[in-house]
């Protein structure tokens, strides 16, 4: 696999996923005959490595990618999932400056994020409207070396407050026409919202594909 500069992928696919109400973790829900997290793949094409961070990394073994679980013990949330990640990163790929974070359960992303990301010397993280999308993130790897300490002396485990402890810069990223309600950030966190997603989904792979324009 060619490699975007020395940018690395991760995943966060460690969310409970409580409120699907079903047996399978949320990520790995049929949503338009693929796992979730196929489609959150799909915005990693041409990146290497790629990395899933997960409750149960068995579970994702039939993916092109290495699943990692937290090195803390219990439910930490998603900064461990950052935590294991960039640990990873720099016992196996100390090449990769930058790894580019996308939550599991947000299939409509732009398939060009990570390259409207790009990176800098400070988190560069997803903003539309003037939400910020803490989730969504090129962070370089040496911004997260202070992440376990920071999670080991029990401070908050909100991706914000890291954020605004070690600084950032917000990239806006425009609607998408696709997704429901022209969020590229919809998330999928309820059966409802299952339905929704499957519905706009099956409704572009059902749109027309325009011919090519020949010139006369």
């Amino acid at each position: 696999m060619t490699r975007l500069g020395a940018v690395a992928g991760l995943i966060l696919a460690g969310g409970r996923g409580s409120r699907m109400g079903g047996t399978v973790p949320k990520p790995l829900v049929s949503l338009a005959g693929r796992p979730m997290i196929a489609h959150v793949l799909e915005r990693l094409a041409g990146i290497a490595p790629i990395l899933i961070a997960a409750d149960d990394p068995a579970l994702y073994g039939a993916f092109e990618a290495t699943a990692l679980p937290d090195r803390l013990p219990g439910y930490a949330g998603p900064l461990a999932g950052l935590d294991a990640g960039a640990a990873w990163l720099c016992r196996e790929a100390p090449d990769c400056s930058h790894v580019a974070v996308l939550p599991a359960d947000t299939p409509f992303l732009p398939r060009d994020i990570v390259q409207t990301l790009g990176t800098g010397p400070l988190p560069r993280v997803a903003s539309i409207g003037g939400r910020l999308q803490p989730a969504v993130a090129s962070w370089p790897v040496a911004a997260l070396g202070g992440l376990s300490r920071w999670l080991q002396d029990g401070r908050p485990r909100a991706i914000r407050a890291y954020l605004d402890a070690c600084g950032f810069e917000p990239v806006d990223v425009s609607a998408q026409p696709g997704a429901p309600n022209g969020d590229p950030f919809f998330n999928v966190n309820t059966p409802d919202d299952l339905l929704a997603a499957e519905a706009k989904l099956r409704q572009q792979l059902a749109a027309p594909v325009e011919p090519p324009h020949r010139s006369s």
